[in-house]
C-alpha cells in the first residue's frame, strides 16, 4: 500500500477494489470480493455502516430459493420470468431478469455457507400482483434471522440504528412474527408472555448497552452482513465521502474522499463499485424526478444525495431510460419534536390496513384501497397530497395510529403535540382536517354499510388475498374491512413518501456502468440504488428492493474477484 506524505499532497492509497456505500449492496459486493482474496476498501460518508438496508423490513425476494424447496414448495422454472414479464411490462430489461433469476438463489446460499447472513422462509406472504401470470401465494419471501448485536462487538457502535417508529415503546424492536404479539397482548396470556419475555431480555440488556441487543428485520439484515465484511478482511472506512472518481482516458482507476478532513487519493487496481445509496436526500433531484416533492417525504438516510449518480455522469454514465415510477412509495406521517427533531412514520402494515380505517383526501373522500401495498400511487394519481387517515376510539386502541401503538400508547402525548387530531364526531373531525363535514360524514357511512356486508364496493379493498396480510385475518367477514362508530374519533395526516429511489445508472448482467454508446467503462460498477431498479419501479413483491442489492453486490462481488 503506497503512502504519499501529507505535505506532499493527497495521502496515496492503492487496494483491489473500492465499495463506496455500505447498505446492502455495498457490504455484499465487499465481502464477497474479499472472500476471493481481493483486498478491499469500502467508504462510508456518514458515521454509521448499514445503509437504508439497516432502516427496512430486511426481506429478499428470491424465486425458486433452497429454503423454499426445503419446505416443499415447487416453482416452475419459468414462472418467475412469466410473473415479472407480466408485472414490469415492455420496459423489462430481459437480460438484467436472467441474470437476477440465476444469480439469487446461489447468492443465498453462498452467504449461508460463508458468511454470518442467515434467511427464513416466510410463509404466508403474497407477491404483489396476483393477476399476473407466475405469481404465487408464499414461497419466495425471505427474511434475515434475529441477530445478537453482542456478535458485532465494538463494531455495533457502527451500525446504523433503525427506525424507532418500528419499535415497541421504549425502544424494544420487534420483527414480524412478533406484530400479531404486540397487537394482542391486553387480550391474549401467550402474546402477553411473549412480549413479557422480550421486555425482559431488553431491559437486561439496557443496564449493559445504549439499546437492545436483539437486532430484527433491515436491522438484522445490516448487522449480520458488517459481521459478514469484518470476518472477510475489508477495511471499513466511516466518515469517509467520495469527492470524485480517478480516471485515465475512459477508464475509472479510483477514487477521491475526504478521510478525516484531509483528501485521500484511492487506486482500484480492479475496480469501484458505486453503491452510495440514490438521490433521496438530494432536493434538485426530488424536485425533478418525484411528484408532489414540496409534501414528499423520505426515509432514506441523510447521506444519499445522488453523490454515485452523479459522479458517474461525468465519467459518461447515463440513466436507464423512464421507469414506471421513481421511487418505492411509502405513507409517511411526521411528527416535530419540541427540540427540533423531525419524526417519520412509515404506515406499512401496523395500522391503515387494518379494519376501522380509512384514508381520505382533502374533500373527505376517499380515493384508494387503503390495504393495498401501495397507497402513494392513488394519492398521486388523484391528488390527495397531502391526506389523513380516519379511525375511532376502538380501533387506535386496539391497533394503534402512527406513533400512537397498540393500547393506545402515547395517545395523549400525541394529541397534546397535535401529531394526532381528535373530536367527539365525525363532523368535528372534518372541520379540524379541513374537509367538508358533509362529505366526510357520508364517506364514513358509506364505508360502515360496506364494512358491515364485507365488500367494498368503491375499490375492492379486502378482494384481493394479498390485502389479508395488512388486515387482521381474526375478523370478519373481510379482515380489511371494519366500521368507524365508537367516538372520539381520530385523524393523522399523511404524506407520499419513499424509502427507496429507482432511478439509476444503466448497466450490464455484470453491474458496468454502460456509456450512451452501451460499452462498459472500464473500472466502473453500480449496485444498489446507484443502479437503476429492474423493476423499474414496479416490484413483484416485498423484499424486491432489498434483494436487487444483494444480488447484484454478489454478482460484482464474483466479477470484480475474476478479473484479470
Amino acid at each position: 500500500m503506497g503512502l504519499a506524505g501529507a505535505q506532499k499532497g493527497p495521502e496515496l492509497v492503492e487496494t483491489d477494489v473500492v465499495v463506496v456505500g455500505s447498505g446492502g449492496a455495498g457490504l455484499t459486493a465487499a465481502t464477497v470480493a474479499a472472500r476471493h482474496g481481493r483486498q478491499v476498501l469500502l467508504v462510508e460518508k456518514t458515521a454509521f455502516f448499514g445503509g437504508t438496508t439497516a432502516l427496512s423490513g430486511g426481506g429478499i425476494w428470491v424465486p425458486r430459493s433452497t429454503l423454499a424447496a426445503q419446505a416443499g414448495i415447487k416453482e416452475a422454472p419459468e414462472a418467475a420470468s412469466r410473473y415479472v414479464h407480466e408485472v414490469v411490462g415492455d420496459s423489462l430489461r430481459s437480460d438484467l431478469l436472467e441474470a437476477f433469476l440465476d444469480a439469487a438463489p446461489r447468492m443465498v446460499d453462498y452467504l449461508h455457507e460463508h458468511t454470518a447472513v442467515r434467511f427464513h422462509l416466510q410463509r404466508g406472504l403474497a407477491d404483489w400482483h396476483p393477476g399476473a401470470k407466475g405469481f404465487m401465494r408464499e414461497g419466495r419471501l425471505l427474511c434475515p434471522v434475529d441477530y445478537d448485536g453482542r456478535e458485532l462487538g465494538p463494531h455495533f457502535a457502527s451500525l446504523r440504528p433503525p427506525l424507532n417508529e418500528f419499535n415497541a415503546p421504549g425502544g424494544l424492536m420487534i420483527g414480524l412474527p412478533d406484530m400479531s404479539h404486540a397487537a394482542n397482548m391486553t387480550r391474549s396470556l401467550a402474546s402477553f408472555r411473549h412480549m413479557a419475555r422480550l421486555g425482559l431480555a431488553y431491559a437486561r440488556d439496557r443496564l449493559r448497552h445504549p439499546r437492545g441487543m436483539r437486532l430484527t428485520m433491515g436491522n438484522a439484515l445490516a448487522a449480520r452482513l458488517l459481521r459478514s465484511a469484518v470476518d472477510a478482511g475489508v477495511n471499513l472506512w466511516n466518515l469517509t465521502p467520495m469527492t470524485g472518481l480517478l480516471t485515465e482516458g475512459r477508464s475509472v482507476t479510483g477514487i477521491t474522499a475526504l478521510r478525516e478532513g484531509r483528501p485521500v487519493r484511492v487506486i482500484a487496481r480492479r475496480g469501484v463499485v458505486l453503491a452510495s445509496g440514490g438521490f433521496s436526500a438530494n432536493a434538485e433531484m426530488r424536485r425533478r424526478y418525484i411528484p408532489f416533492a414540496d409534501h414528499h417525504v423520505s426515509l432514506v438516510p441523510e447521506g444519499n444525495p445522488g453523490d454515485g449518480l452523479s459522479s458517474a455522469q461525468t465519467c459518461g454514465g447515463r440513466f436507464d431510460g423512464d421507469n414506471h415510477s421513481n421511487a418505492g412509495w411509502v405513507v409517511v406521517s411526521v411528527l416535530r419534536e419540541p427540540d427540533g427533531r423531525l419524526r417519520k412514520f412509515p404506515h406499512l402494515f401496523l395500522d391503515r390496513g387494518k379494519p376501522g380505517c380509512i384514508a381520505v383526501n382533502q374533500d373527505g373522500r376517499r380515493f384508494g384501497n387503503e390495504s393495498t401495498t401501495n397507497l402513494v400511487e392513488p394519492m398521486h394519481r388523484s391528488g390527495s397530497v397531502p391526506a389523513h387517515l380516519i379511525c375511532d376510539e376502538a380501533f387506535i386502541h386496539r391497533y394503534g395510529l402512527g406513533l400512537v401503538r397498540p393500547g393506545g400508547w402515547g395517545l395523549r402525548r400525541l394529541v397534546a403535540a397535535g401529531y394526532i387530531i381528535k373530536a367527539d364526531s365525525i363532523e368535528t373531525l372534518a372541520l379540524k382536517i379541513g374537509a367538508p363535514p358533509q362529505a366526510l360524514a357520508s364517506t364514513v357511512s358509506r364505508f360502515n354499510a360496506q364494512a358491515d356486508t364485507g365488500i367494498d364496493e368503491d375499490f375492492a379493498r379486502g378482494k384481493d388475498k394479498a390485502d389479508h396480510f395488512m388486515g387482521d385475518p381474526g375478523h370478519g367477514p373481510n379482515p380489511c374491512l371494519g366500521p368507524i362508530r365508537h367516538w372520539p374519533f381520530y385523524a393523522v395526516q399523511i404524506f407520499p413518501g419513499d424509502s427507496t429511489t429507482t432511478v439509476g445508472l444503466r448497466v450490464d448482467t455484470q453491474a458496468r456502468v454502460l456509456d450512451v454508446a452501451d460499452r462498459p467503462i472500464p473500472g466502473l460498477h453500480a449496485i444498489g440504488l446507484d443502479m437503476n431498479s429492474l423493476w423499474r419501479g414496479r416490484a413483484p413483491g416485498s423484499g424486491a428492493n432489498n434483494t436487487l442489492g444483494l444480488t447484484f453486490g454478489y454478482i460484482v462481488g464474483r466479477a470484480l474477484a475474476e478479473a484479470e
